[in-house]
């Protein structure tokens, strides 16, 4: 198993890859996400910029896991305190490879990636319901440091 940073040639199998966690996604929150394909266009235009990039893990030249991490910054308000962080945006590892140490793995090069940029802390959003990244991120010692909440008119 190898963990490197993604290259264009991956394009493909990444895109496969999102489609499987768009899925996913949706069977948790159907009312929030669409189990969509990915064209492709997502992971060019990471792959294009200057400021994320998808990290992936792979078996034999098949991509299994990804993590992709963006470099942001706090809203340039007078009352928010300024922080240069990294975001995760999406990350998922294939269900058969799960516990097999992958996640942290691809964590570990996430969290590596914003440390060489400078970046203060690592943040994320999971969804409510989802318990094993839930369990996995408190396991990373990640802590909830705000919740997003909604009051729904339907």
């Amino acid at each position: 198993m190898n963990i490197r940073l993604a290259r264009v040639e991956d394009i493909s199998q990444i895109s496969e890859l999102l489609s499987e966690f768009f899925v996913y996604n949706a069977k948790q929150q159907p009312y929030n996400y669409i189990a969509a394909p990915e064209n492709e266009k997502y992971p060019s235009s990471v792959l294009d910029s200057d400021t994320g990039v998808f990290f992936i893990a792979e078996i034999e030249k098949m991509i299994i896991g990804l993590i992709h991490v963006e470099e942001d910054s706090t809203m340039p308000y007078p009352s928010v305190a300024p922080h240069k962080f990294a975001c995760i945006i999406d990350f998922f590892v294939k269900p058969y490879y799960r516990k097999k140490n992958i996640g942290h793995l691809l964590s570990e090069e996430a969290k590596a990636w914003a440390q060489s940029r400078s970046l203060e802390y690592i943040e994320l959003m999971v969804l409510e319901n989802n318990e094993i990244g839930k369990s996995f991120y408190e396991g990373a010692n990640f802590i909830t440091t705000s919740r997003t909440m909604r009051l729904n008119f339907s």
